[in-house]
């Protein structure tokens, strides 16, 4: 599903119009993105949790100049999804 789908079936839902809904699902994930601005950490109860994570970029030799390159850090959104939703989806065994 991806935010089209999001925003056709959170029409079908409620009686919203298309541009309230779209509304409404880009202040969602503009809330999400900068609670894990602010904290690296955003947990929706019953739904999961998404947190910032910082990795280390592999690094490289330079096979012209035989220079090494560390690879740097980067951040990185993981979510992991709560039990409920495990149940829900039927995976939860």
């Amino acid at each position: 599903m991806n935010r089209s789908d999001l925003v056709i079936e959170l029409r079908a839902r409620t009686d919203l119009t298309a541009p309230e809904a779209q509304w409404l699902v880009a202040e969602f994930f503009s809330a999400i993105a900068d609670g894990l601005a602010v904290s690296g950490h955003v947990e929706l109860r019953g739904f999961g949790v998404f947190r910032v994570q910082t990795r280390q970029q592999a690094g490289f030799i330079n096979p012209k100049n035989q220079i090494y390159y560390p690879g740097l850090s980067v951040k990185t959104v993981k979510f992991q999804g709560s039990s409920l939703l495990d149940v829900e989806m039927g995976s939860g065994d």
